[in-house]
This record gives structure tokens, C-alpha cells and sequence, in this order.
């Protein structure tokens, strides 16, 4: 059987365990983390040239400001951050109180957004965080007035270690308590009686839970282990600067100054020196180490704690169980056994096998580098194209043909005395900036395809808003995919230091010696005792992950109480909907637009059933109702089924009317083209003949010889050509054909609106109806 370990072995592998974790994280990752800090900054990076540009861009500093933007705002967006969920039906209850409790002492007994923002800002540029958890006993004065008190109402006033501040006495007269008048003595006057005003001190004591984001390096883990999750690593240990005031009321009062100003703290210069890049960091003036400051108050003496979670074989048994120690360097203070580690630490992106991972810093690190040159560049070449090198000719001794001291004075429009001609000249330089844009262009594409962080997310990309560029669903698919690494950051965050935060204030609340937690809850005032909650129930992380932006959350929403509002007024509502659910839903769309008092826009009711539809008419009544509407329904059909068939039937006639027509049309369209070729033909053969005899006519000039149509004029005596006698029939039979061509209208009575007849052509025809009252055909 293993021996059991005192405080002195404890302390001695204590010291090992630390010493071993502080070689890691006083050595690689505070150098990495001073890089950082110092690019987040801009500190300069040492090459700088006098004279020449000393630009720093800001890659760094801009992507950690805009994810650290885009990551609060999916975490603070919902009033819970996390939600508990029951594993069975009788923890209903349960897990909603430790749901609002939880999240009420994260974001109002803590700073949550503070908490947050601080741990997410380490993560981002500091290659992790830290954040602890744990339960603090709060000490507050309260100052209670007491006015016109007798002395034994002043002591029943008064409790177990109240104090009395200031207390006066003076004479007032003794009151009757049967008639309520001043009591009077055998001589009829007043009695007096001593009353006092007065004001108690009264010291309370209650716990809560604290929750604090700490400096990165300030956490120190055993250099092997490997995950982010620090629940069962062997040695984790969180390293604070305190006073002897903060361990008194610790309640290690036994402490003198001189012991805890001799604690040092574990990475000594080498982690000032982070720190003060850290905490100085827009001032590289600031080397003040304020734990090295002389006070003259001795309670203000301030040192390094250590607080150890270490597992450890203390009694003998051979099974580690994990202990927390508060130890300064050379003094262990106490030792006790507890259930976990309440310190949770992440990285933004997680490297397997390790517990510390990479920040966004490191991401562009070089890229800011690369700008930072290229930017210098640009700059150096303008102000050299704007201010070119002057030249100056010297003679053969060497001496200058023009006044140097007038050259090097650069004031506008000044004087500059030469003795030859041309001895001053310029060495001009070509401007290239408009060559570098391209290149700063591509530098600036890798750094949006590392973080995933566009200039379109940032609101600055030129073309976002140009018509015809990208559609609303292009730019959507857009917007989403350069989202996705900002999402796994937010999961990552999320799993490893929201979700053990959450569940280490639950335990912490759980396990005895909490007083009932009082606060107002969306509109009303409750009181939740944490004594009858469970240790532990399933955790849903309500982040915002995976539902889009708030428009696209609010359009779903609305689907959803549609849909619930359309099931509530059909059968099947009573057994899929309750009022309790479209309430949830509705205060899901009023939390959605930041609205959080509920209580004002809708009353929450609770168990309550769909109401019962009104019961319906009479059965008989019902079946008569049915029967007339039936027989309506049929008086329409067969009015209906009328007036369809005459219209079919006239349809059809007019269909009929049209095809005789057409044909009709065509028929006489073709006697008209064979006339034509008839009357073509005559009239080749007659123009032959009168050609002929014209011919002739001119020969001899008898005009009994002229053919019909030709005469000889009178004035002139030459033969000459008679209007055309086919003309008129031509004419006649063109207006024939356009007849026969005309389409056919159906002609309504203006009151009936009935056909009645065709036109056709100029021509109406009146419809022929048979016995019936059906159209027939026409005359």
C-alpha cells in the first residue's frame, strides 16, 4: 500500500508540476502570444529606417475587431445562452428553473458580455483564454434607520453582530396607548420617557457564484495533455496576483505580508514583460511592475497565489482523487478534495492533440507583414515621385556649382543660387503605385480565403452594390459560405468554454449552501431555491448556429405560428397544437427583434387547452339544410349544362359557317385567277391583232380598217389607243373577291345578348333557328 503524502511531498510535486507547465507556457507560447500582441498594436518591427516609411497596417487588428463583432453577436443575441434539457418528464421543471438561473447569474449577478468579450478577444489574439468559475462568500454593510425607539425596541430590533453606528437620546412625552394622549402624572403633567434615534450596522453574508475571464498566462496546464477540455487533466493551475486583504478574506488569515510578498510569480521577468506588452501595449514606455511597489498599508502587500487542481494520491489508497490546493511558492495554505476542474480555456482553432490550438493573429501574421512592405514601398516611391533627388554639378576641385544650403532648404518658391548653367538638376523617379495594386489586391484575397472574413461581411466590397453584378441569391450563397469558418469558430467556442461554464455554475449552485435566487423573469418577479435541482441535466447550446440570420429566423417563425394558427382551427388541432406552443413561438419572434419583457405584448397561458368549437344545429336541421342546397345545386347544373350546349351548338355552327366560307372563299378565288388568265390570254391575242393593224393603219390610213378602241386624232391624225373595255369587269370582280374573302362576326341583340345573325362583307344575314330554339343556319 502506497505511503500517505504530507504537505511537504505535496508541495515538492506541486512545484515540479509547475515548473514543468511553465517552461511551455512562459516559453513557446509566451513568445508567440508577444508576436501577437505586438502585431495587434502595431508596435514596430524593428527594420524601420529613418527618413523612410514606418507604415503598420492593421491586418491583424481588423480581424480580430470584425470576428470578435460577428462572434458577440451570435452569442448575445438570444436571452439564453444555454438551455438544460430534462432527461425525464418530472424534470420539466426543474430544467427550466436551472435554465433561467443559470443564464440570470451569467449576464446579471456576472458581466456575461465582459466575460465573453474578454475571453473571445484572448482566444482570437492570444492563441487561447481562460476562464474560472467558482463560489465567493460576499460581505456587504447595511445601514438600518431607527427613529423614536425605546431601548428595548432598539435591542429587539437589533441581531446577532449588528452594531449600533450613532444613536442620540432625547425626552418626549409617554403615550397612552388607550386614548393615544400624553399620559399624565398626579400632578397633571406629562410623563417623559428616553427614546433614541439611532443607526444599525448590520454585516450580511451570502454566497455566489463568480465567473471571471483571467489572463491567458496566467493558466498553466500540464505541457502532455492533450485536449482543450481541462475536466480530467492531471494538473491545471491558475497563477493571480492578490493582496493580503483578497487571501484574509479567503480566509487565510494567517498569512503575514512578508510570506506573501515573498510568492513570486512562476514565468518571473519573462512574464512581465508579456504582460507588459499586454497591458502597455499602445505604450512601450509602460515597464511599472505594480507588484514590486512599496505601500504602506500592509494589507495591500500584494503576491502571487497559486491555485491547483492536481490529481494526487494523498492518502495512501493508490486512486488519485483531484484536489485544490491555494499554495503560494514555498507554502501550501489548504488542501481539499473536489468534484472538478472550474477553469475551461479554448483557441479559435483547435489543434488536435493539444491543448492549446492557434489564434486568428497567427493566421494573417505574415500577411500583415507582406503589406506592411509593400505599403512602405508605395509610400517611399510617391514621396520620392513627388520629391525628387536633385542633382548638382561641382567643378574640377569638386566644389558645387550651386548653394547646397539653398537645396537643402525646402520651402516652396525659395531660391536656389547656382554659378554655371544646368547645375542643378532632378533624378526623377517613375510612380509604380498603380503596378502594386494588383499585387495588394491578391494579398488581400489570401488573408479573405484564410479567415474567411470578405470585404463584402465588412460592408466595403465596391461592386456588392452595383445593379446586374450579383443577384439577392448569389450574394446570399455568398455571404453564407464566407460565414461557415466564423461558425465553427462560434462552435468550437461554444463546446469548450460556454458549455463547461454552464454546467460548472450549475454544480456550484447545486451542491449545498445556496440561498434562493430572487429576480424578475420576462415580466414577473419569481424565487428559485437551486437545493431542489439535479446536479446535472443535457445541455442544448443556444448560440444561434445553423438558422441563418435574424430575417431568415423571423421567416421561419412566421411559417411556423401560420402553420400552428391553421392546425389550431382544424380536428386535428386539439391534438397537435396548445396555446403554450404558439406563445413560445411568439415570444421566439419578439425575442428575435431584441424585445425581451414578453409579459408586455402577450400573456403566457400556461396549460391551458385549445378552446372547444360551438356545437353545431340539429341534425334534421342540418339535413334539410343539405337537402335544399342540393337542389339548388342541381337547378344551377342543369342551367349551367344549357347554356354550355347552346353555346356548344352555336359554336359549332359558326365553325361550320366559317369552313363554308373559307371554302366558298377559295373556290371563287380560283374561278377569279382562271378569269384572269382567260381575260390575259384574249387580251394577248387582241393586242397582237391591233398591233397588226396598227401597223397596217399607219400604212394607209383608212380608219374604216381601225379595230374597236382606236381612232385617229383629229388635231395630230396619228392613231391612237380607247379607254380599256376590260377594265370595268376587272373591277367588278376584284370587289367580288374581297366579298367572298370578308371574315364572318356574329351580330347579338343589344338586350338579350343572344346571336341573331353574320355579317359578312358589308352584308348581316340573320340567323335560322330550328323548334327547338337551336341554331339551324342562316339565310
Amino acid at each position: 500500500m502506497a505511503e500517505r503524502m504530507d504537505d511537504e511531498k505535496l508541495l515538492s510535486h506541486l512545484q515540479l508540476l509547475e515548473e514543468d507547465s511553465a517552461d511551455f507556457t512562459f516559453g513557446l507560447l509566451a513568445s508567440a502570444r508577444r508576436a501577437s500582441v505586438r502585431e495587434y498594436y502595431r508596435r514596430p518591427y524593428g527594420n524601420e529606417e529613418e527618413g523612410w516609411s514606418q507604415i503598420i497596417t492593421s491586418d491583424v487588428q481588423d480581424t480580430v475587431e470584425w470576428l470578435l463583432a460577428e462572434l458577440l453577436k451570435i452569442f448575445v443575441s438570444s436571452e439564453d445562452a444555454v438551455v438544460f434539457d430534462p432527461t425525464r418528464e418530472s424534470e420539466v421543471k426543474g430544467a427550466q428553473q436551472a435554465t433561467d438561473a443559470c443564464n440570470y447569474v451569467f449576464y446579471k449577478q456576472n458581466p456575461g458580455f465582459l466575460v465573453l468579450y474578454t475571453l473571445f478577444k484572448d482566444a482570437l489574439q492570444q492563441k487561447n483564454c481562460a476562464v474560472h468559475w467558482r463560489k465567493e462568500t460576499v460581505r456587504s454593510k447595511e445601514t438600518i434607520p431607527v427613529r423614536g425607539a425605546t431601548e428595548e425596541v432598539l435591542a429587539a430590533a437589533m441581531q446577532d453582530g449588528d452594531e449600533i453606528e450613532a444613536a442620540e437620546e432625547y425626552q418626549a412625552p409617554l403615550m397612552d396607548p388607550a386614548t393615544g394622549q400624553p399620559a399624565l402624572d398626579a400632578a397633571g403633567q406629562p410623563l417623559l420617557q428616553t427614546l433614541i434615534n439611532a443607526k444599525i450596522a448590520r454585516i450580511t453574508e451570502r454566497k455566489v457564484v463568480k465567473v471571471e475571464a483571467f489572463e491567458p498566462e496566467n493558466l498553466l496546464v500540464k505541457r502532455d495533455w492533450t485536449s482543450p477540455l481541462l475536466h480530467d487533466c492531471p494538473y491545471v493551475s491558475r497563477v493571480m496576483e492578490v493582496t493580503l486583504s483578497d487571501l484574509h478574506q479567503m480566509g487565510h488569515k494567517d498569512v503575514t505580508a512578508e510570506e506573501l510578498a515573498a510568492s513570486s510569480e512562476p514565468g518571473g521577468t519573462i512574464d512581465s514583460i508579456n504582460r507588459r506588452d499586454r497591458t502597455g501595449g499602445l505604450n512601450e514606455d509602460v515597464t511599472t511592475d505594480l507588484s514590486n511597489t512599496q505601500t504602506e498599508d500592509e494589507s495591500q502587500t500584494t503576491g502571487w497565489l497559486r491555485i491547483e487542481w492536481v490529481l494526487v494520491d494523498t492518502d495512501g489508497d493508490g486512486i488519485s482523487e483531484r484536489r485544490e490546493v491555494f499554495r503560494l511558492k514555498e507554502r501550501i495554505l489548504s488542501s481539499e478534495e473536489c468534484p472538478q476542474v472550474p477553469v475551461a480555456t479554448g483557441s479559435p482553432l483547435l489543434v488536435q492533440h493539444r491543448w492549446d490550438g492557434m489564434s486568428i493573429a497567427e493566421l494573417v501574421s505574415d500577411i500583415q507583414k507582406l503589406r506592411t512592405d509593400l505599403m512602405r514601398g508605395v509610400v517611399n516611391n510617391a514621396i520620392l515621385a513627388n520629391n525628387p533627388r536633385k542633382t548638382v554639378m561641382v567643378d574640377s576641385n569638386g566644389a558645387p556649382l550651386a548653394s547646397i544650403e539653398d537645396l537643402l532648404d525646402g520651402r516652396p518658391g525659395g531660391v536656389v543660387q547656382q554659378w554655371a548653367e544646368n547645375a542643378v538638376g532632378v533624378e526623377a523617379t517613375p510612380y509604380v503605385g498603380n503596378q502594386m495594386q494588383p499585387l495588394l489586391g491578391y494579398v488581400d484575397a489570401m488573408r479573405e480565403q484564410r479567415t474567411g472574413l470578405t470585404m463584402n461581411r465588412m460592408g466595403i466590397d465596391p461592386n456588392a452594390l452595383r445593379p446586374g453584378e450579383r443577384t439577392l441569391g448569389e450574394a446570399q450563397i455568398i455571404d453564407d459560405a464566407s460565414k461557415q469558418r466564423t461558425a465553427l469558430i462560434a462552435r468550437v467556442f461554444a463546446e469548450v468554454l460556454v458549455k463547461p461554464t454552464f454546467q460548472g455554475i450549475l454544480r456550484l449552485l447545486t451542491e449545498g449552501g445556496m440561498e434562493k435566487i430572487a429576480f424578475r423573469l420576462r415580466g414577473e418577479f419569481v424565487e428559485l431555491d437551486p437545493n431542489e435541482w439535479r446536479d446535472s441535466y443535457d445541455m442544448t447550446i443556444n448560440v444561434g448556429l445553423g438558422t441563418g440570420d435574424k430575417q431568415g429566423q423571423m421567416a421561419v417563425m412566421r411559417g411556423i405560428v401560420s402553420d400552428q394558427i391553421q392546425l389550431a382551427q382544424s380536428p386535428l388541432g386539439p391534438m397537435m397544437i396548445t396555446p403554450r406552443q404558439i406563445y413560445n413561438t411568439r415570444a421566439k419572434m419578439l425575442d428575435l427583434q431584441g424585445i425581451k419583457d414578453i409579459g408586455n405584448y402577450y400573456t403566457d397561458p400556461g396549460e391551458a387547452k385549445l378552446p372547444e368549437k360551438p356545437g353545431g344545429p340539429p341534425p334534421e336541421v342540418t339535413i334539410e339544410q343539405l337537402r335544399g342546397q342540393i337542389a339548388m345545386t342541381k337547378i344551377d347544373r342543369e342551367a349551367e349544362l344549357k347554356e354550355r350546349e347552346a353555346q356548344n351548338n352555336f359554336t359549332l355552327q359558326q365553325q361550320n359557317d366559317e369552313r363554308d366560307a373559307e371554302r366558298e372563299r377559295r373556290q371563287a378565288e380560283y374561278d377569279f385567277q382562271i378569269e384572269l388568265a382567260k381575260i390575259a390570254e384574249g387580251r394577248y391575242k387582241t393586242d397582237k391583232d391591233n398591233a397588226a393593224r396598227v401597223t397596217v393603219a399607219k400604212i394607209s390610213h383608212p380608219e374604216s380598217i381601225l379595230p374597236p378602241g382606236w381612232g385617229v386624232d383629229p388635231e395630230t391624225g396619228k392613231v391612237v389607243q380607247g379607254p380599256d373595255p376590260f377594265e370595268t369587269i376587272l373591277q367588278g370582280m376584284e370587289l367580288l373577291r374581297a366579298e367572298i374573302s370578308a371574315p364572318a362576326q356574329i351580330v347579338r341583340d343589344p338586350e338579350t345578348g343572344r346571336p341573331v345573325g353574320i355579317t359578312k362583307g358589308g352584308r348581316m344575314r340573320p340567323l335560322v333557328l330550328d323548334e327547338s330554339g337551336r341554331v339551324a343556319g342562316h339565310q
